[in-house]
């Protein structure tokens, strides 16, 4: 692993994150929802007081979608309660756009892509071969502090 020269801090990868069909599968959740959806960390959720099957690890979908902006999650810590905001629903509506690649870090986002996606491009693929093939080179790094 690289050192900072200047710190000697460990140089870390900065993950990639983008929009998937299953990120997609979750908003829906939260749109069909009437208030906060309680999101479980595997498959499920409860939606309208009804157990429903959620995509696999649900959880870390939701905060992928509050870091676009698609979704909130409850100003209670560790509630596991989401909502979709109104960009939310815009974006299923296909009249929202959000960057195709995003970069976080402690929970916050640190840099996005300039290059903009729609629903329509994430909507209904099953593997975005694209996107698996260049994830070395769109990993960041970064100097831990």
């Amino acid at each position: 692993m690289e050192v900072c020269i200047h710190c000697n801090q460990k140089i870390r990868k900065l993950n990639p994150h983008s929009m998937c069909k299953n990120k997609v599968r979750m908003l829906e959740m939260l749109a069909q929802a009437d208030d906060w959806v309680f999101v479980q960390a595997g498959h499920g959720a409860i939606v309208n007081n009804s157990m429903v099957r959620a995509p696999y690890r649900a959880q870390a979908h939701c905060s992928v979608l509050v870091w676009f902006g698609l979704a909130e999650h409850s100003p209670e810590k560790r509630s596991g309660l989401y909502k979709i905001t109104e960009a939310g629903h815009k974006f299923l509506a296909n009249e929202y756009m959000v960057p195709a690649i995003i970069w976080s870090r402690d929970g916050r986002v640190v840099d996005r892509d300039q290059r903009l996606t729609g629903i329509d491009s994430v909507k209904n693929v099953v593997f975005n071969k694209n996107y698996w093939d260049a994830y070395p080179s769109v990993q960041r790094q970064y100097i831990k502090t």
